[in-house]
């Protein structure tokens, strides 16, 4: 039993998506995103109480306001004018939802695809957050 704990440890941590060269590829995507509204978390409507949320995304998790989704990144391809990576995001916490999370990066702004039918974005990193 010891021996296979120390062998998939071992697999684990020289995959692709593991490695720490692999964890720096997608540092670009950190932290947190959105438009000017999510970004100010000014409100959705005048008089009312939701707050606009911006996208905060971390090596392991991305949320948005109440939303959390856990995150399994796949790896990161850099082209002449972007950089694009995925990720499986296993969203919610009674009843979990799942989505392949597409994220690219170009011209600065960032763009998520959820399931390849919803994007969001661009997106602008938030100042000061």
């Amino acid at each position: 039993m010891r021996m296979l704990i120390i062998t998939l440890l071992i697999t684990l941590t020289t995959l692709p998506a593991f490695s720490s060269e692999a964890i720096n590829k997608r540092e670009p995507f950190y932290g947190t995103w959105g438009t000017q509204k999510q970004c100010k978390r000014e409100l959705f409507k005048e008089g009312g109480t939701v707050r606009a949320a911006p996208y905060v995304i971390g090596p392991q998790w991305l949320k948005q306001g109440k939303l959390w989704c856990s995150l399994n990144w796949g790896p990161v391809e850099n082209t002449p004018n972007a950089k694009q990576s995925a990720a499986n995001a296993h969203c919610g916490e009674d009843s979990i939802r799942s989505y392949f999370l597409g994220l690219k990066i170009k011209d600065e702004k960032l763009t998520l695809r959820w399931d390849f039918l919803r994007a969001n974005g661009p997106l602008e990193r938030c100042v000061g957050s």
